[in-house]
């Protein structure tokens, strides 16, 4: 370690290991004299200092941003509390535990104390834990759980120095445990290459294990009662899981006497005794045994093999570090299942399965800094005088928003009453104050609020927002247990109900109104209006709410204005919120960010230029942020006020802070309801402004159709592959299966299957030969139909037989009754028959990320579906060239435009179907104009020469490629120039945009 700084931490290091080392042996005395607590304040807190961490906050830093947060309850060594000694933090965000032992523990091979470390770390999910008495400091892998049976010492251990070590080391020993290390954003990635190749993370683990309790639980239950209905089932095997993790939490926090709940389950009656106690003690209805019966008939056999997993040796967790974050994301995933009833080879048997809701779809749990982040923004956003908001979640789930803003509320509460010299805080340390119990309490009842349709989300929120209320602490700071009612009864705060439906019609059935379970709001006791609502609602397609429950997608259309054409159930949750906040009250949540821009979002922009207006918008475009699932989001937040300037930022990961770009309304588009083309910066601004200004769209210029849809398996029956001519017309080829199939070559078209043929500048050839069985036709409207089967069996016997040998297939297809009454053959959808084969046009990939524009001058049929396949531009009988626009669609510039105007994909791919491209910016050109005439011109013959050049490139000699290349890129070069120029544009400026076509 070379610098000064750095020289300065080798002396002082220096300095403790001198000090330990001249009385080591005094030290480590097996008789213990010397205690943990002085190891800490003489050693290990000067060790952590050393290293850049302030321990005592000497730097001031708000409690809740401080470096180190250390256990002072620890200063009783023989304390039940359980709490790891030191938390690290970077910005009151926790890295890393740090345990401490006394030197005469020996931490190398004592396992007691290293379960317990790694417990730590495993149960916080994170990458390391450190163990330390000073004369050993030992780090940990905690990406995987503890295995009693088969674990040593070593097992997990990726470093271990000798204090003797330290000085020598510590450049090493820094990279670990480093202030400065620690802080940088891939600290964590030099542990990956120890971890096991499939560690299982802590969540993933508690998951695993509350899912094998809630079967034991269910199946025992059912065996007691067959006829138990399938929602008390569930609801007793949560309440009795409840309670037992509430307690063991308790345990570790010192609330409760350790071994509390392992001692009352070795005897049924003092489980009972234990409830009716800590229903007197907690009074919130969870210990309540006349409220739930049911969960009093599990028997202490299968209560005690519960218990003994939730203690240590056998439980890889520590209950202290399980804050309410954690449990409620364990719950989260656990509420897309419920325990049901089958039919296992004719007896009834309880399983777990996916909920109705969730069928078709993954649980997603929002990850944690996405859900601080937007609750901090829209904290931040609230006016100044809102120090207690009335805060609602409209869709809870396990309570995590709720508790970040509970989290944050206490900071700020704690900071105000602190500065008025409030009786309401305790000092606990230097510069360091804690709410009192009865303040947090009075905080949560009054002001947090939640409402969701899951029975059972309802009650982990409850229970999450109890767990957060204890979290800090122990049986000193709560009343005494005399007193009832600690905690408070949370029924009137979390509501169970549809919050976005109020009623169903007097004709609905009892079972439809189970289902989408309406929700009088008069009826409760939430507040008529909020002075804040976050949330992340759910994300449910027009199809999929049909599919789920019609009567709430039915009410949803006629109730709300922002459910336009193929809605998504969030558009009306943003609407929801919005109306229940008082004035100049804020909107923060988390939704798919295609609704800046999709046609079915017109009325989503429409409310927030009418009704509220943005704050801000952080648009994470094609950003990844849910592991392993394609989710595209944006959080949003919005005051209900007039409309005024809002930030917009692109952030690409969620650690990325962006100060963001200002949007001023008046740059957004005339409509009220026209898609959002956001710049992030000044540069992207004046890029789109260059181009959008003077400008036609170019719907005007060409028009946008998509292409056929024969409805089969990627087209595979229709498609014919390098096929051999016979004799009579007649073409034959060997599919996939090696079946050789015939059929008449006057049937087929040039078709184009593989869109990587497709580029700029290029002409688009044909991959494939389709089978089309349509034939011009006066009759009818379009001017085709399709072959019926008798003239096809007489005209074209060998195409009918291959369409027969596929019938069973072909009859599986989704297509209209109506086509199929036509020919079972026939095409799923015709819209593009008269038109597919037309030349020339341009074809282009929906899904690109430019130079995928071709030329058609052949009649290629495509085809298209979704945000998949092509679509084809044809021109409008306009002055305009073809080529005149595939040079404008190759220019950054207009990439820039589709990009942000498109929906984005993994991978950097941007979607631009015909509703996307038909808005693209043409400059607009009077054609009686000379100097319009000649650029339009000097365009198309710079195109041309593009697509020479491209032509020849299979004829060019290797001596010859790179000055055929130069050529090329020279051509490119004119091209951009002259749209550059036109746009008063620098190449410098349109090469900074980043969007060069790949």
């Amino acid at each position: 370690m070379r610098t000064e700084v750095d020289q300065a931490a080798v002396g002082a290091v220096r300095r403790l290991v001198a000090t330990f080392a001249a009385s080591e042996p005094q030290y480590v005395d097996s008789s213990g004299s010397y205690k943990e607590s002085d190891t800490r304040s003489e050693f290990i807190d000067p060790l952590l200092q050393a290293l850049g961490w302030d321990i005592a906050n000497a730097n001031g830093i708000a409690p809740h941003l401080k470096d180190v947060v250390r256990e002072e309850s620890q200063e009783q060594e023989d304390s039940a509390v359980k709490f790891p000694d030191y938390t690290l933090r970077i910005g009151g965000v926790r890295r890393l535990f740090v345990e401490a032992k006394k030197p005469s523990v020996d931490v190398r091979e004592h396992m007691e104390s290293i379960r317990q470390a790694r417990r730590y770390g495993y149960s916080g999910r994170d990458p390391i834990v450190v163990l330390t008495n000073f004369r050993d400091l030992v780090v940990y892998d905690t990406t995987f759980g503890i295995d009693v049976s088969g674990d040593v010492a070593a097992t997990g251990r990726i470093y271990r120095w000798h204090y003797t070590q330290f000085e020598s080391h510590l450049e090493e020993i820094a990279k670990v445990l480093g202030r400065v290390e620690v802080a940088a954003s891939d600290w964590s990635t030099q542990f990956s290459s120890t971890a096991p190749s499939q560690p299982v993370p802590a969540d993933e683990e508690f998951i695993k294990q509350f899912n094998g309790w809630r079967l034991s639980l269910g199946r025992y239950l059912h065996a007691q009662d067959s006829t138990i209905s399938v929602a008390d089932l569930n609801d007793a095997v949560q309440r009795v899981l409840n309670r037992l993790i509430f307690i063991r939490m308790c345990e570790d926090r010192g609330i409760e006497g350790e071994r509390t709940l392992r001692n009352a389950v070795a005897n049924s009656k003092s489980v009972a005794a234990l409830l009716n106690r800590l229903h007197r003690r907690y009074n919130t209805g969870l210990f309540d045994t006349s409220a739930a019966p049911l969960a009093g008939r599990v028997s202490n056999s299968i209560l005690q093999r519960i218990v003994t997993n939730l203690y240590a040796p056998h439980s890889p967790f520590s209950f202290a570090v399980l804050d309410a974050t954690f449990i409620g994301l364990v719950y989260e995933a656990s509420l897309a299942e419920h325990l049901t009833v089958i039919d296992s080879g004719g007896k009834p048997e309880v399983a777990l399965r996916s909920k109705r809701e969730y069928e078709h779809r993954d649980v997603v749990s929002t990850p944690q800094p996405l859900v601080d982040s937007t609750v901090r923004a829209a904290l931040e956003a609230l006016p100044n005088e809102m120090t207690e908001p009335k805060v609602l979640d409209f869709a809870v789930g396990s309570g995590r928003f709720l508790l970040s803003v509970f989290d944050k509320l206490l900071v700020a509460e704690t900071e105000r009453q602190v500065a008025a010299g409030s009786s309401n805080v305790m000092k606990i340390a230097p510069n360091e104050y804690r709410l009192s119990f009865s303040e947090k309490r009075r905080l949560l009842v009054a002001n947090l609020f939640g409402i969701d349709i899951d029975y059972n989300a309802v009650e982990v929120a409850k229970f999450s927002l109890l767990v957060r209320l204890l979290q800090d602490e122990t049986k000193q700071t709560l009343p005494p247990a005399s007193k009832q009612s600690i905690l408070p009864d949370l029924s009137g705060n979390i509501v169970w109900g549809n919050t976005l439906v109020r009623s169903l019609p007097t004709s609905a059935a009892a079972d439809q109104i189970a289902l989408t379970r309406p929700l009088d709001l008069s009826a409760t006791a939430l507040p008529p209006r909020f002075d804040l609502c976050v949330g992340n609602p759910p994300y449910m397609t027009t199809t999929e709410m049909r599919a789920f429950d019609l009567n709430e997608f039915e009410y949803l259309r006629d109730a709300y204005k922002t459910t336009f054409q193929q809605f998504d159930k969030y558009f009306a949750f943003l609407e929801f919120g919005l109306t229940r906040l008082k004035p100049r009250g804020v909107l923060g949540a988390i939704v798919p960010n295609k609704w800046t821009t999709v046609v079915s979002g017109r009325e989503v922009r429409n409310m927030f230029r009418t009704s509220a207006s943005l704050v801000r918008l952080d648009n994470y475009r094609q950003a990844q942020l849910f592991p392993g699932k394609q989710i595209y989001v944006c959080t949003l937040i919005a005051e209900k006020g007039p409309q005024q300037p809002f930030v917009y930022s692109e952030p690409t990961t969620l650690a990325q802070r962006v100060a963001g770009f200002t949007i001023n309304p008046s740059s957004l588009p005339t409509s009220a309801t026209g898609a959002w083309v956001l710049p992030a910066n000044f540069l992207e601004e004046k890029a789109l402004n260059a181009v959008t200004a003077n400008s036609i769209p170019l719907s005007d210029v060409v028009e946008e159709k998509n292409g056929i849809q024969t409805s089969a398996e990627r087209n595979e029956r229709y498609l014919v592959t390098e096929p051999s001519s016979l004799q009579g017309g007649l073409l034959q080829w060997t599919d996939k299966f090696g079946v050789q199939n015939t059929v008449e070559a006057s049937l087929t078209r040039p078709y184009l299957k593989d869109s990587k043929v497709v580029r700029s500048h290029h002409e688009v050839s044909a991959d494939r030969l389709i089978i089309f069985p349509y034939q011009p036709s006066d009759s009818a409207p379009s001017g085709w139909e399709v072959i019926d089967p008798t003239t096809m069996q007489r005209q074209y016997p060998n195409t009918y037989a291959y369409f027969l040998s596929h019938k069973s297939e072909l009859d599986r297809r989704q297509m209209s009754e109506a086509e199929r009454r036509k020919a079972f053959y026939a095409y799923g959808r015709t819209q593009a028959i008269p038109y597919a084969s037309v030349s020339p046009k341009i074809i282009y990939s929906t899904n690109q990320r430019g130079l995928k524009y071709g030329i058609d001058r052949t009649g290629i049929v495509y085809s298209s579906g979704g945000t998949a396949g092509e679509v084809a531009l044809f021109p409008k009988g306009t002055p305009y060239s073809l080529d005149f626009v595939l040079g404008l669609l190759d220019q950054p510039p207009i990439e820039l435009f589709l990009r942000k105007r498109g929906s984005v994909f993994d991978g950097g791919y941007y979607a631009r179907g015909t509703d996307v491209i038909g808005e693209t910016p043409v400059p607009r050109l009077d054609f009686s104009d000379q100097n319009d005439v000649e650029f339009h011109q000097d365009v198309v013959d710079a195109v041309q020469v593009l697509q020479k050049l491209h032509a020849k490139t299979a004829a060019v000699s290797q001596r010859g490629l790179d000055t055929h290349r130069a050529a090329i890129a020279g051509a490119r070069e004119t091209l951009s120039t002259l749209f550059n120029q036109r746009w008063g544009l620098t190449s410098a400026e349109v090469g900074a945009l980043g969007t060069d076509p790949v």
